[in-house]
């Protein structure tokens, strides 16, 4: 029996049915039947926590893929989740919640302006186009991408949903772009108006275009258009917006940075993107 370390703050604690969706190296997505948690994910250690994920050690099982198949049966019982076909058992009853962000009550521009440079410097020595010239800004990135971006957010926030689906992989980087700006405005939702205003018009034109994109990455999508978002990107927000610590940045930046093959950095692009739009201008 393998013990879940951590999980998230939306994880069930019910018993459900369900079956594997989708299965990695050191991750497995699981449908359930519950109408509250549809979804639920087994991640390795390494993979960053998310509000509907356990994190486990899979360290002695090898690859997953090996082991585990979409539409293998699961289900949980008594807090311990059982995949009979691979004969993998896990105890969530002892796994920890991470810790989510405190609310934001106070913005001090001048603070946001000296992190986000610091930011966006991390992300220009991260990332090299292709042409080996250095990307300098986050706006370089974001036209690296080839994303669109209206040119005033306040006046058309809807255009930003153009970027559902586009590009490779699990979570395109027009996604994890919006993931960003979601991000940013569901931290300051409470105390800037404006700013709710904007991330309803955008949550309205996503929940109609969820199909452009992969299941994976709805789901996210989805979480976010509640609020809800994995650790290293809330906890990169609040720092960005509250702390005077250069090196908090720094450790939050390379946590994201090391999110898979871009997704990292195309959501670091779409908080900055919205940090300038939302709080700079």
């Amino acid at each position: 029996m393998m013990i879940a370390l951590t999980k998230g703050y939306l994880c069930p604690s019910q018993p459900f049915n369900g079956k594997v969706h989708s299965v990695f190296r050191r991750a497995i997505n699981i449908t359930t039947d519950l109408t509250s948690e549809p979804w639920v994910s087994l991640l390795g250690q390494a993979l960053p926590a998310t509000p509907t994920a356990f994190q486990c050690d899979f360290g002695a099982h090898g690859d997953l893929t090996a082991l585990v198949k979409a539409g293998d049966v699961v289900f949980m019982r008594g807090g311990v989740i059982r995949l009979p076909a691979a004969a993998l058992v896990v105890n969530t009853s002892a796994a920890k919640d991470w810790p989510q962000t405190e609310p934001i009550m106070l913005l001090n521009q001048a603070l946001i302006q000296r992190n986000f440079g610091l930011a966006e410097a991390g992300l220009s020595q991260h990332c090299v186009a292709p042409q080996q010239q250095r990307i300098r800004s986050a706006h370089e990135y974001i036209q690296h991408l080839g994303l669109t971006t209206p040119m005033c957010l306040a006046s058309a926030p809807e255009w930003l949903t153009n970027n559902i689906g586009y590009g490779k992989g699990l979570t395109p980087s027009g996604d994890d772009f919006l993931l960003g700006v979601l991000a940013v405005l569901s931290s300051v939702y409470e105390i800037y108006p404006k700013a709710a205003d904007i991330f309803q018009r955008i949550a309205l034109q996503v929940q109609q275009q969820l199909g452009k994109t992969t299941d994976i990455s709805a789901h996210y999508l989805s979480l976010a258009l509640s609020r809800h978002f994995s650790q290293p990107v809330q906890w990169l927000v609040y720092y960005l917006l509250t702390t005077q610590d250069e090196s908090t940045i720094a450790i939050a930046m390379a946590k994201n940075l090391s999110i898979g093959a871009s997704s990292g950095a195309d959501t670091i692009a779409g908080i900055l993107y919205c940090i300038t739009q939302l709080l700079l201008s």
